[in-house]
């Protein structure tokens, strides 16, 4: 149900699309303050536009301001005409921008959490310890795709879109909570244990948005992983949290969009239009999401 302030703001997608520029240049400039003028300023606008834009009154939807505001952001054109389009809120649109994370462990990381576990043992260190703290870091994708293939075969999956209630349904220690708009937890998803059941908080306003799914997907991971015993060394102590989330990126990825099933469906697939269009509404994900699996999966074809 719309708000009476929503019923007033003539283009929401404008509006939209003021926020998305404003929170993508909060995220590249960091402590630095962004005010309205800052976002007025990538199409050149004056004050009085720049505030007819933000409150949507001004509508934008130029093929140049489409291209001036990609190109000023270092984003995606088809993203900011979806935002314009009214495909996609500011929300959705900054998560598709920040990415959906690793699917690998950085060598950054590794050295960086190297030299942490050193200090701390530097009067231990053997060569078994270097040994064993090298597993650590180990992405063993065949324990994630036996606990992939569990789940599909326990919920029967042989049919693009999974959805996620069937899951909860074969998994009764999985519980989601739907949240509303006067929630704090509204507007992200969120889990906790609650005794043995894991406890998943998502928005609920109309139909899920293909975010959404993606991150409840990596919310049950937790589950699946711990139940197969398969969560890091508490060795690896604040490091562990970002090994977990590159195999929880990964698990989401295979269950929602598995290989074999991917490829069957690329065989019927009209070529004469865009392929990861289709794709992404056949497997409900996002085509910033499908276009990333998509490459993945024809790269280790090859």
């Amino acid at each position: 149900m719309q708000t009476r302030r929503e019923s007033e703001i003539k283009y929401p997608s404008a509006a939209n699309l003021f926020q998305f520029c404003r929170r993508v240049l909060d995220h590249k400039f960091g402590g630095i303050r962004v005010i309205d003028q800052d976002v007025g300023q990538i199409l050149g606008f004056d004050p009085a536009d720049c505030s007819h834009w933000k409150k949507g009154k001004k509508n934008i939807r130029s093929i140049h301001a489409m291209k001036s505001i990609a190109e000023h952001l270092g984003v995606d054109e088809k993203l900011v005409v979806d935002i314009a389009a009214g495909d996609i809120d500011d929300q959705e649109a900054f998560y598709e921008y920040c990415g959906y994370g690793r699917f690998f462990i950085d060598e950054e990381l590794i050295d960086k959490a190297k030299k942490e576990l050193y200090r701390k043992h530097a009067n231990t260190w053997t060569r078994d310890k270097e040994h064993e703290f090298k597993k650590y870091f180990e992405i063993d994708e065949t324990k994630i795709d036996e606990v992939i293939n569990e789940i599909h075969q326990t919920i029967a999956f042989d049919e693009a879109p999974l959805y996620l209630p069937e899951i909860v349904a074969a998994f009764s220690s999985i519980v989601l909570l739907p949240q509303g708009a006067e929630s704090a937890a509204a507007n992200k998803v969120d889990f906790a244990k609650n005794g043995d059941k894991l406890e998943i908080r998502f928005p609920s306003d109309g139909k899920m948005r293909p975010y959404i799914r993606h991150q409840i997907a990596k919310a049950m991971s937790r589950y699946f992983f711990e139940r197969a015993g398969f969560l890091p060394s508490t060795e690896l102590g604040d490091f562990a949290q970002q090994v977990t989330d590159v195999k929880a990126n990964i698990f989401a990825a295979k269950l929602l969009t598995p290989a074999a099933m991917i490829k069957k469906e690329l065989k019927n697939v009209n070529l004469s239009k865009d392929i990861v269009t289709q794709l992404a509404d056949i497997f409900w994900v996002s085509k910033i999401f499908m276009n990333r699996r998509l490459k993945e999966i024809l790269e280790r074809s090859v």
